[in-house]
């Protein structure tokens, strides 16, 4: 009875060294992904940056491509709640505008500064959308987790933006071209902000400088769009 009291009560802190040695790999994992695509980095490289034993990637993720996948999972869940509950509502937000302009104004405002609020300025966020343009340019697995889930219903919905700022079907080609051009515009900033950071003499871009840099793209954007701001956007 003694022996299975001291058994029961070693399970949590064995969980919890579990549930550790799983973060920092999912952490080190990436940096490293991150950096340098899923190729170029080996399980030992994985390991010795985590800190754990190299058996620990099999036991906890099944391999490398398994850790992998559970970073590209864990870039939907935080990035999704931050995004996708904005997009819903402005899907909807759209049917109710109707051919209101200012009403489509201050839709598409709300929706570029929530960009610009979730993805500049987080180191984190841009560590994510580092992992994330390593599968842009190598689509597989991971990639099309990514778009399914939050890419496609992000572009969609601004797509709608577009086309019911210019006249044009949902899907029309010219619409799907532009809301890309728009997102562009957002993460030149969240993943290339290094020359315009020089530009400016900026050592890091603060949330007082994202907000500098949304009071600049906001009404270009929507001038882009015959959507003239006003004190409500």
């Amino acid at each position: 009875m003694a022996q299975r009291s001291m058994d029961i009560a070693t399970e949590p802190a064995v969980s919890a060294r579990g549930d550790e040695t799983r973060a920092q790999l999912l952490d080190a994992g990436m940096s490293l992904f991150a950096e340098r695509g899923f190729n170029a980095v080996s399980t030992r490289e994985l390991a010795r940056a985590a800190g754990v034993n190299l058996a620990a990637i099999a036991y906890h993720f099944g391999g490398k491509q398994g850790l992998y996948m559970a970073i590209t999972e864990s870039i939907i869940a935080d990035v999704g709640g931050a995004m996708l509950h904005h997009v819903r509502g402005l899907a909807d937000g759209i049917g109710r505008a109707g051919g209101d302009r200012r009403a489509l104004s201050r839709l598409a405002a709300g929706l570029l500064r929530r960009l610009i609020t979730v993805f500049v300025a987080d180191p984190g966020r841009k560590r994510q959308m580092a992992f994330v343009m390593h599968e842009y340019t190598r689509p597989g697995e991971a990639f099309d987790r990514i778009y399914e889930t939050v890419v496609e219903p992000m572009h969609r919905t601004l797509t709608a933006v577009v086309a019911a700022a210019r006249g044009l079907p949902p899907e029309h080609p010219d619409a799907i071209i532009g809301a890309h051009a728009v997102i562009g515009q957002v993460m030149a900033f969240a993943i290339a902000e290094v020359p315009v950071s020089r530009r400016l003499g900026w050592g890091a871009v603060t949330p007082d400088r994202r907000d500098a840099i949304g009071a600049v793209i906001v009404p270009m954007v929507l001038a882009s769009l015959d959507l003239l701001p006003d004190e409500a956007t």
